[in-house]
């Protein structure tokens, strides 16, 4: 049983004879431990916090629910200063399992308080399964869906095979076909660190340009390098190359029994060499080396169906997202999709000029 290290922690009632307790975190291990109890996103462990607190986030707190002592529901609140007043986010959260209506309540009431001490706009939540407590809420604990997308609604999560002929096998034959010509034509692909990210940065640069569509914005160079610094072990990089020359690369991240691709690039230069394939290949066999039972592809397209002004068949269109999602189709993957974003008030006059300015709060 977890007996977290807190600040403050006070019971917020009884439900059906089961004590409920509310807590902010303040130890990392009882919270990470508190995540992989609940199978949480790893926008919601600590490291993930911390690293946000540094790159245009004031601060992470987090809240923590438990019922007779053992999680139910966590939420890693990050915390956006905007002159005077705030906006808060729960990325990829909160995490939890199945939970009494009394403990959503409670968290709700805990990110009320946050809020008033934060001078905060607005609230969102973003968990991973539809959450009918919050939906169904009214009053002063009531949640509104967001006419926001902040993470990916749909990802494709391909299955770890146990041998690597399997794994192919899932693939569609022409992902298969890539894959292997890319190492007849002598691609390989090695593991890098933080002092390599220029090179990798230069080919976000080079995609980002590529892209008319607008949905391939980049941060700055000193987030990726700090991302790999302050993630250690948890993020891998790997680089693909020909003839000396680095043709792709990858940023992984490893959380529970998940890797996670969440940044990648290559270079029109060598894209007939198909290094972008064999590149997705190896993360997945070295995800699986390392215990992970699936390989997150991370963001596709909200629907099947593309925008009207790109017309034609959804494995034709090659703009923006659309290009991308064909990619990631051709490596054999099961779709999944997440409810949205929902959202509490606090200034709703506020919430529409933020809105009318933002440009997006982000992970």
């Amino acid at each position: 049983m977890i007996q977290p290290a807190v600040s403050p922690s006070h019971p917020a009632g009884t439900n059906q004879g089961h004590s409920i307790r509310v807590s902010l975190v303040e130890d990392p291990s009882v919270w990470d431990a508190a995540i992989a109890s609940l199978n949480g996103s790893i926008l919601q462990s600590w490291v993930w916090g911390e690293f946000k607190s540094r790159h245009g986030w004031e601060k992470a707190l987090r809240i923590l629910v438990q019922e007779s002592g053992d999680p139910v529901i966590s939420g890693q609140v990050l915390i956006r200063r905007i002159g005077p007043f705030s906006v808060l986010y729960v990325p990829r959260g909160p995490a939890a399992r199945e939970a009494s209506d009394a403990c959503w309540s409670a968290f709700t009431i805990e990110l009320n308080r946050i809020a008033r001490n934060e001078n905060a706009v607005v609230s969102f939540v973003e968990p991973e399964r539809p959450v009918e407590t919050l939906q169904a809420s009214h009053g002063d604990l009531a949640w509104h869906p967001a006419p926001v997308e902040l993470q990916p609604l749909r990802t494709i999560k391909v299955p770890l095979d146990s041998d690597d002929e399997s794994i192919l096998q899932r693939m569609k034959s022409k992902t298969r076909y890539n894959i292997r010509l890319a190492i007849r034509r002598g691609v390989t692909v090695r593991e890098a660190d933080a002092n390599e990210i220029v090179p990798f940065y230069e080919m976000l640069e080079e995609t980002s340009g590529r892209d008319r569509s607008g949905e391939f914005a980049i941060h700055g160079i000193d987030y990726y390098a700090d991302l790999l610094n302050v993630l250690g072990d948890s993020a891998q990089f790997l680089l693909a190359e020909i003839d000396g020359e680095i043709a792709a690369g990858a940023i992984l991240f490893h959380h529970l029994d998940e890797t996670i691709y969440m940044f990648g690039a290559s270079t029109q230069r060598h894209q007939r060499h198909m290094p972008a394939h064999l590149i997705q290949f190896e993360a997945m066999r070295r995800a699986r080396e390392r215990g992970s039972a699936r390989y997150d592809l991370w963001g596709i397209p909200a629907t099947d169906e593309p925008p009207d002004e790109l017309g034609g068949d959804r494995v034709n269109v090659r703009s923006g997202m659309w290009g991308v999602y064909r990619f990631k189709l051709g490596f054999g993957g099961d779709i999944v999709s997440y409810p949205g974003v929902l959202e509490r008030q606090h200034f709703p006059s506020l919430v529409r000029l933020w809105r009318a300015f933002r440009s997006g709060p982000g992970a």
